[in-house]
């Protein structure tokens, strides 16, 4: 299997071609160093990746970070913090690079400190924007260089330029974000006099994120992609195609788009002489073996979140937790450290599960008691699960939206999970609150009602609703309002109303029906909510 086989990038050799993909966390401190909850959970993702991308680390203490908790590597009284960090890859068997970034326009004046986002171009994104002089210019090419000096002082093996996803390098490149007059029209001339400096000081690989396509015809495309890194190519070691910038379309497709997501851009990409990674909702060894065709390593973001080790069980034929793609805790960190809906490990890396032993009984046979079970098994108990009804996954056997059909694996891989774990299930028991763990949850979303031949209108956050109006929309007019997508993801939102305009559903601004559903609720059951409480009353369970 050549996932499996070693790659060379420069004079780094990674044991396997799986990498972990660079993914926003705020598990950092507001001051940009890495806690022991961030160490943890990179440290945990080596079971699968031989090369792990930290999340973007910006680059000075001025106007290039992004997000509350941030990694910054803008002083050199953080370099302790970040060598305990590649200390424990290095003592994982696994290299880390870092990815450097300055934001430019994409931020918001409180997170850097009061001052003014800058730009190529003063095109305003969140707040308003400043067009860069020549002398920020080279302020931020210095600062990368600086930046990228203690990088490899802290024991980083690499470094990657973040040029993706509409961050200042990606706004230099993109014809949609650079109308400058002056040599750094194209944006190359910028790239190319910040790899210069950056190469100037230091010895170790450096490598170059940027988006094959922004999903925009006066964006970045695979062809102006292809001749930015051909102009480059000499001053790189490695190049990372992901895909989007600003809009609604980004690397984390939800479950309303094709996998591998972005295959079909790389392969108009004309590859370059030097290694080349590929991102884009991989998440099966088919999909990555076929990734590999066109890429010489893979690179694995949220994937790895649901389960760090996706590759050896893979391997070995085991249970896969694989990602559902619901774009929910995973995204979004204005004020809230990553999480993941299905793996609910994520972020607790450093809580132990203390040994335990005897029997134990738990009632409720959805994602809940599911994964309670799977717990108390792996910590040693012999489990006896409790379901009343004739079959297990509770609220996931409602869905009514045929992409989240994808969710069910998640169910899938609790059947066979259970059993390798030999956990003893008895379906049509009903159970008491006496027994062991009550995994029976407090609400449910509403169920399903059939109906036919009605004018429909939908007004409610609740996902029950969002999956119920492609059911109604075979038999009935269907119209739901704006807001009650508000509380979507932005992408999963975008190629959600998409998908309801290929089923006819209308989303309005508000309207009237002849059957007018209308649920506002500031919380409602959700999958994560779910699987996280069945985690922990696992987790904290004694007899």
């Amino acid at each position: 299997m050549k996932l499996l086989e070693p790659f060379q990038i420069k004079d780094v050799e990674i044991r396997n071609r799986v990498v972990m993909s660079p993914m926003i966390s705020n598990l950092a401190t507001p001051q940009g160093y890495p806690t022991d909850e961030h160490i943890a959970y990179l440290s945990r993702r080596t079971s699968s990746a031989g090369l792990i991308i930290t999340e973007y680390t910006y680059v000075n203490k001025r106007d290039a970070r992004g997000s509350p908790n941030e990694m910054g590597l803008y002083d050199d009284e953080l370099l302790p913090k970040f060598s305990r960090l590649t200390d424990a890859i290095h003592g994982r068997g696994s290299k880390i690079f870092v990815q450097l970034v300055h934001v430019g326009r994409k931020t918001r004046s409180n997170l850097i400190w009061g001052n003014s986002p800058i730009a190529p171009s003063p095109i305003p994104i969140l707040d308003p924007v400043k067009e860069m002089t020549q002398d920020d210019i080279n302020r931020v090419i210095n600062d990368f260089a600086r930046a990228s000096e203690r990088a490899e002082r802290a024991g980083f093996d690499g470094i990657e330029i973040h040029g993706a996803h509409g961050y200042l390098v990606a706004q230099f490149l993109s014809p949609a974000t650079n109308k400058r007059k002056d040599k750094y029209s194209d944006g190359v001339a910028f790239l190319e006099e910040l790899l210069t400096e950056v190469r100037r000081n230091v010895s170790i690989p450096v490598g170059l994120r940027i988006s094959v396509t922004e999903f925009d015809d006066e964006g970045l495309n695979p062809e102006l992609v292809s001749k930015i890194v051909g102009r480059v190519q000499n001053k790189l070691d490695y190049v990372h195609l992901s895909a989007g910038r600003d809009g609604p379309l980004g690397a984390s497709m939800p479950m309303y788009w094709r996998r591998p997501a972005f295959l079909e851009y790389a392969k108009q990409f004309k590859r370059p002489s030097i290694p080349v990674m590929l991102a884009g909702s991989i998440i099966t060894l088919k999909e990555a073996e076929e990734a590999l065709e066109v890429a010489d390593a893979v690179v694995l973001g949220r994937q790895l979140l649901a389960d760090p080790d996706w590759l050896p069980r893979s391997v070995r034929g085991e249970p896969v937790r694989f990602c559902i793609r619901c774009n929910q805790s995973c995204r979004g960190f204005a004020s809230r450290e990553v999480r993941c809906d299905i793996n609910p490990e994520l972020g607790w890396e450093v809580l132990p599960l203390r040994p335990g032993s005897g029997r134990v009984t738990v009632v409720g046979g959805g994602l809940m008691g599911l994964e309670a079970s799977r717990v108390l098994a792996i910590r040693g108990f012999r489990v006896t699960l409790l379901e009343q009804e004739d079959k297990l996954g509770g609220q996931l056997n409602w869905i009514k939206d045929p992409w989240k059909k994808e969710f069910l694996s998640l169910l899938e891989y609790y059947e066979r999970e259970l059993s390798r774990l030999k956990v003893e299930i008895r379906l049509g028991e009903k159970g008491s609150r006496n027994e062991g763990i009550w995994a029976v949850p407090d609400s449910t979303q509403p169920r399903f009602q059939s109906m036919s031949g009605k004018e429909i209108l939908i007004d409610s956050n609740l996902f029950a609703y969002h999956d119920y109006a492609f059911a109604w929309s075979e038999s009935n007019k269907v119209a739901i309002t704006e807001r009650s997508l508000r509380g979507l993801d932005r992408t999963r939102k975008h190629l959600l109303q998409e998908a309801y305009k290929e089923r006819g559903i209308q989303v309005v601004e508000d309207g009237r029906g002849q059957v007018e559903i209308r649920d506002f609720r500031r919380t409602q059951p959700t999958i994560g909510m779910a699987v996280a409480r069945g985690y922990f009353m696992a987790l904290d369970y004694s007899p």
